[in-house]
């Protein structure tokens, strides 16, 4: 009988931290989505293959850059450089604010592939009052990402549930169809 209240008691203190625990990375009522295309993605292959890089669009695919929102040479490199741009819908704004890049409570986190080298080719501008509030750039391969926010208390260690990849796959999969 014990254990049985036990069990109740748990689950309801479980339910209660989640709720209060929920925050978002950013604050944004806008989200422009960035997808590196696919000649562009080979181009860079090649190049790096034969010594030719571009470190900017270098740093922007493979490493955790930029370190603030501010930087301008990102946003000029997303923007020109062989990136297609999305203006996400207000039913999946929505989505990404309630579901997605959420502080949340979980007891499992999904792991996948860690041991891998991120390919940052989704992007992910957040912006309130058309300024910018952050950015994730997702590795949908190896489940990676890296986020910058104007918050300066988030915690993502939660975010990157199997679910969570799976979402923004189908999410970004749509704006590429939309665009063919």
């Amino acid at each position: 009988m014990i254990k049985r209240y036990s069990i109740i008691l748990l689950v309801f203190l479980l339910i209660s931290c989640k709720s209060n625990e929920e925050k978002a990375f950013f604050d944004f009522d806008s989200v422009e989505y960035y997808s590196l295309n696919k000649n562009k993605e080979k181009e860079i292959i090649e190049n790096n293959r034969t010594g030719i890089k571009d470190s900017i669009l270098n740093n922007i695919l493979y490493s955790e850059f930029p370190d603030k929102l501010d930087n301008d040479v990102f946003y000029k490199t997303i923007n020109f450089n062989g990136f297609s741009k999305f203006q996400l819908s207000q039913k999946d704004i929505e989505y990404l604010k309630n579901d997605v890049f959420l502080e949340k409570f979980s007891l499992k986190v999904f792991e996948l592939n860690k041991a891998c080298a991120p390919e940052y080719r989704d992007i992910l501008v957040f912006k309130k009052n058309n300024e910018i509030s952050g950015i994730a750039k997702i590795c949908l391969s190896c489940g990676q990402f890296y986020l910058v926010s104007s918050k300066k208390e988030i915690k993502t260690e939660n975010f990157g549930k199997e679910d969570d990849y799976k979402s923004l796959e189908k999410l970004f999969n749509t704006y590429k169809k939309d665009k063919n």
